[in-house]
């Protein structure tokens, strides 16, 4: 998860969460053909419980069998972070730091989400198979700046006993070997500093919508339209076109703050953005620090767009119920 490209991180990770939550949503209408109103007493829910974890995460990107793989290079080999990677991981989670007890596997991708400094959107599943946990998983979805020397992400979700999981995990580097691998919203698509940029093509040569493009993204966030106003944050991730019929994005997104009480806080927002809509709605899935257990939604407005260009300013209004 270091931007050196021989190299095993292994980390330690506390994981702090609620799960089996108390309150459950009921719907009021009449249930029709694909749904049905559930009772939460029947699904088994009690009163929530909050648990900790803490295991080891080894990141091996060398050897004979690496757990972590890229699968998009750099669209710049220039950059100094690597901005623009894409890696897979299937990373061991372990007890204790060296060779030790399995109690599962980290599954999913980062990606690295900033021009500036070693800043990567993680998108995984632990997934555990060990004792009361087996089966069960927890969604993380987050910025991790890796030379810091404990980053926080949230928790989203989970499933098995997980289901309707919410909390935080807290990682610090335990060891790295960069020599063997092996011991233990302005928006700018072109122009010099492009703040969003292509890794990955269309899947269909003549879509009309360029199905299957994906996009990493290092965005600023604004006080006012203008990209010379004061700066409060970026928005760091990754969107790809997910419809065969419409301009239509899958956003995976970690809203960085850095101004005032929000220095430091993340908000993480997974949804869909029909961006030839007036006003698209996508959630807020976690956060961070200030926001942690945050949940809430964030409506998107396109400000301006530039058809020679394709720059374009996005207003968004963001709501956030946290603790």
């Amino acid at each position: 998860m270091a931007k050196t490209p021989l190299g095993t991180l292994i980390l330690t990770s506390d994981f702090l969460f609620l799960f089996i939550v108390y309150t459950f949503s009921l719907a009021t209408a009449k249930s029709h053909h694909f749904s049905r109103t559930l009772s939460p007493t029947n699904l088994g829910l009690k009163k929530e419980k909050l648990s900790h974890l803490h295991f080891y995460f080894h990141d091996i990107v060398s050897g004979r069998n690496p757990s972590a793989i890229k699968v998009v290079l750099p669209p710049n080999n220039a950059s100094s972070t690597g901005f623009g990677m894409v890696a897979m991981i299937d990373d061991p989670l372990t007890v204790k730091p060296e060779s030790s007890k399995l109690v599962g596997r980290a599954q999913g991708i980062y990606a690295s989400a900033s021009q500036s400094e070693d800043g990567l959107l993680m998108v995984m599943n632990f997934a555990f198979m060990e004792g009361k946990y087996n089966g069960s998983g927890l969604s993380v979805l987050g910025r991790n700046v890796v030379l810091l020397t404990v980053r926080e992400m949230p928790i989203i979700g989970g499933s098995g006993l997980f289901r309707f999981a919410r909390g935080y995990v807290q990682a610090r580097t335990h060891n790295y070997n960069p020599k063997t691998g092996m011991l233990l919203w302005s928006m700018m698509l072109k122009g010099h500093r492009p703040t969003a940029m292509g890794i990955a093509k269309a899947a269909i040569a003549n879509s009309s919508v360029g199905f299957g493009m994906m996009m990493i993204a290092d965005e600023p966030l604004t006080l006012k339209p203008h990209r010379s106003s004061k700066l409060v944050g970026r928005a760091q991730g990754i969107y790809a076109s997910a419809s065969q019929s419409e301009f239509d994005f899958l956003m995976v997104l970690s809203l960085t703050f850095m101004e005032g009480k929000y220095n430091g806080s993340s908000l993480s927002v997974l949804g869909r953005n029909p961006i030839v809509s007036g006003e698209r709605e996508m959630p807020i899935v976690g956060g961070t620090v200030v926001f942690k257990f945050g949940g809430g939604y964030v409506k998107a407005k396109t400000y301006e767009y530039d058809n020679k260009t394709l720059n374009a300013v996005v207003e968004y209004n963001v709501c956030v119920l946290h603790h």
